[in-house]
């Protein structure tokens, strides 16, 4: 089996763009700390709604960097 196929079908690399626009979502949650959804985390468990942002941008980047490149047409 070729490399960046999987049963004859090959990857278009959505999985690093998933990974990439995640990891861009941590970010933003990082710098806009009184967003609603991190005031209702931080309402239900105080303990880790300081970490979730870091948390998403690290997911974030692993998916991506785990993932098969994007094909860009030229």
């Amino acid at each position: 089996m070729q490399q960046g196929q999987d049963q004859g079908v090959p990857k278009s690399g959505a999985h690093a763009v998933f990974g990439a626009v995640v990891a861009v979502v941590g970010v933003l949650a990082s710098a806009n700390p009184q967003s609603a959804l991190l005031k209702a985390i931080n309402d239900a468990v105080p303990q880790i709604a300081t970490v979730v942002p870091t948390l998403i941008t690290a997911c974030g980047a692993i998916i991506a960097a785990f993932s098969q490149p994007p094909r860009l047409r030229r």
